[in-house]
């Protein structure tokens, strides 16, 4: 029986993260879904996009600590309602912030972590979903695992 259920997983696709990807010039690196397509690289090589069949895409990427990490959360927080967005959920800790909800019949989840480099710098780590709100039963089991892996390195 655990084989069945097993093969139907991977099958399926909804066993959770499964490949490790690292990305860009900052080393920002999760566990990602298997089935994307990688998007180019950016000219400034800060992250990458992955696209999914079914609508989805996660995007990783890093960027300098430019201002705190309150001021980084509100601006974000300001640019996803200036496009209409709706923030169902808002938290956050010393060094990280989530935002999520819907962007019309899309589901959204940002997170930010405030970290170093593998080099020493203080950078920050951004982990971005979105997916078709029909692809709920997919993603959102998938969500904290993928969370949980965001970060830099391996060093």
């Amino acid at each position: 029986m655990r084989h069945i259920v097993l093969s139907l997983c991977i099958g399926l696709g909804l066993c959770g993260p499964a490949l490790s990807e690292t990305v860009g010039r900052f080393g920002v690196s999760a566990s990602l879904p298997e089935g994307y397509e990688i998007g180019p690289r950016p000219g400034n090589d800060d992250g990458r996009a992955y696209f999914y069949p079914d609508g989805a895409e996660i995007r990783l990427w890093g960027g300098w600590v430019m201002e705190p990490l309150a001021v980084e959360r509100a601006n974000r927080r300001g640019y996803y309602l200036q496009d209409g967005a709706e923030i169902t959920y808002d938290a956050a800790g010393a060094d990280w912030f989530v935002l999520s909800g819907y962007a019309g019949e899309t589901i959204f989840y940002l997170r930010v972590e405030a970290d170093r480099t593998c080099g020493g710098e203080e950078a920050l780590a951004y982990l971005e979903i979105r997916y078709p709100e029909a692809q709920r039963a997919r993603y959102d089991p998938l969500i904290a695992g993928i969370a949980r892996s965001l970060g830099f390195g391996p060093c």
